[in-house]
């Protein structure tokens, strides 16, 4: 995310080349900004049985997508993905498996995919408003209008 306006004092950034990147310069407070994005979890959460949760959210459009969720201030990825899972189904997280990145272009997130194994009783928030546990060739079906979440579920 490019910072078009000084934070500070709202005055109009311009674009100076720095170093072998460029940065936002505020011409009033002579301040320079970094472009930055948005850390997410994305998480393939795995049951005892092998089989593949994919959510429909209770927002936007009504399609099945993976558990995610923006990591917070000084959180580990790791523990976004143990509280994402909790806040929206109700589980518990027994182990955590890196997966890889995915830039997000749509967004400019930059999506960090896990492995997560899962147990215990469903109690779903009220972000979501379906769950689905299914095999992996179901889950790539299901997520066929989700592109990121079915390329990291293809990627297994």
């Amino acid at each position: 995310m490019k910072i078009n306006y000084c934070p500070q004092c709202g005055t109009k950034t311009y674009s100076k080349h720095l170093g072998d990147d460029f940065v936002q310069i505020c011409p009033e407070c002579k301040r320079s900004f970094q472009d930055f994005f948005y850390t997410c979890a994305i998480i393939v959460c795995v049951n005892e049985i092998g089989k593949i949760a994919v959510i429909k959210q209770s927002y936007g459009k009504d399609m099945y997508v993976l558990v995610a969720g923006f990591a917070r201030p000084l959180e580990r990825l790791e523990d976004t993905c143990v509280r994402e899972i909790k806040e929206e189904l109700g589980l518990d997280t027994k182990s955590i498996t890196y997966l890889g990145t995915y830039p997000m272009e749509k967004t400019e997130n930059l999506m960090v995919a896990y492995k997560c194994h899962v147990s215990g009783f469903i109690k779903l928030s009220s972000e979501v408003k379906e769950v689905k546990f299914v095999s992996k060739e179901e889950a790539l079906e299901l997520l066929k209008d989700a592109k990121l979440a079915y390329k990291v579920v293809k990627n297994l």
